[in-house]
């Protein structure tokens, strides 16, 4: 074993987005174009591509800047709709392992892809949606040096930093947005509120604080209409909160903030309990606050022609009649391949193009439903 070859390579656990390249294909899979109306859109709009050597001559290679960017400007010269209005989502069943944040993060980039201007806030402690997007909320400055890290993946500020100005309890010092939010594609890709497991603290101002569970939909209000200067959510088509398992105080202010609630639902490792004790938990909600959010049921990892799947989901459609997704996620190692990767589902090269399709019209029948709401 050539330990001196191996250890540089454990150590390097991020990967650097900007260095990624992809083929005309790729890119053009990501609207639903063929490779030469994506060149036409690209010549009628002045967008240079980088060419790189392909055999004896050269092809277009593109980086996920160059992809979002071609997605923006598709929504700008209406090639694809917006929402009238914002619509603000909360991922959430009470059971861990379910995809919460898999599919918090992929529906993102496909919103994104789709010309929606999307910010991710990662409300859990534990900032797995922070990681999948490589920001690693463990690290400080000197294990980012000394991993050769770039400086810019520091978590400095989450939720907590933003939302405190509006509290009597103050547990973390103010930061406007643009202190706190993280550009993992660049301007024009997925925007992120990182966590880190500060974050708890936050839950215990909360609990301090008259109407504990509006703490959010008052600063994602404020937000929107310039009550808070430094932070401007208005910009935003869509917000996604991603939530750890369990219905702690942030969850209840994510939920009570939400239009749609994503409860992705694995057909493998099915629950009944952890449906009901969601099932439950959505009726009290509507009962306590007089309103609760629509829901989304994603059934994931479904395998066809498995009669215990079959009857699973029966029983997620009983539940939730209405409410559950047609398309399923179907299981495929492309999942843990992409993790292992460090890159999210919908931008790996490597993902098989069933998997790419069954996400992509799952991704779909949501958008559809966010435009029925708004």
């Amino acid at each position: 074993m050539n330990i001196q070859t191996e250890l540089p390579e454990e150590s390097s656990n991020f990967v650097d987005f900007d260095t990624l390249f992809y083929p005309p294909q790729f890119a053009a899979d990501c609207f639903g174009l063929t490779t030469r109306r994506l060149k036409d859109i690209e010549e009628e709009n002045g967008i240079e591509i980088r060419r790189v050597p392909r055999g004896t001559a050269t092809a277009r290679a593109y980086t996920l800047d160059d992809i979002f960017t071609i997605a923006a400007l598709r929504r700008a010269k209406g090639y694809t709709k917006g929402l009238q209005r914002q619509i603000v989502i909360s991922t959430f069943v009470q059971k861990g392992g379910t995809g919460k944040t898999t599919t918090a993060v992929n529906f993102a980039i496909y919103l994104q892809l789709a010309g929606l201007k999307t910010l991710i806030i990662d409300n859990d402690p534990q900032g797995d949606s922070s990681c999948m997007l490589g920001y690693d909320p463990d690290l400080s400055d000197a294990d980012l040096k000394a991993m050769g890290i770039p400086a810019d993946r520091l978590v400095d500020g989450h939720l907590g930093n933003l939302v405190s100005p509006l509290l009597r309890m103050r547990p973390f010092p103010g930061k406007t947005l643009n202190e706190v939010i993280k550009k993992p594609f660049g301007e024009n890709g997925v925007h992120l509120i990182p966590s880190d497991g500060y974050l708890d603290d936050l839950g215990v101002a909360l609990d301090a604080a008259n109407n504990s569970d509006f703490w959010y939909a008052q600063w994602i209000e404020a937000g929107n209409t310039g009550g808070l200067p430094d932070c401007d959510l208005s910009v935003y088509d869509v917000i996604i909160f991603d939530n750890a398992p369990a219905a702690s105080r942030l969850t209840k202010n994510s939920v009570a903030a939400s239009d749609l609630l994503l409860c992705p639902v694995r057909m493998d490792k099915f629950s009944f309990r952890a449906l009901m004790r969601l099932h439950d938990w959505v009726v009290r909600f509507a009962q306590d606050y007089k309103r609760s959010p629509a829901i989304a049921a994603l059934p994931t990892m479904f395998i066809k022609n498995r009669k215990r799947l079959l009857g699973n989901l029966m029983i997620l459609n009983e539940l939730f009649p209405d409410r559950v997704t047609d398309e399923k996620l179907y299981f495929s190692e492309d999942y843990g391949k992409a993790l292992d990767q460090g890159i999210p589902l919908l931008l790996w090269k490597g993902t098989t193009a069933k998997t790419f399709e069954s996400a992509r019209t799952v991704f779909r029948e949501v958008l559809e439903r966010m435009r029925a709401m708004a």
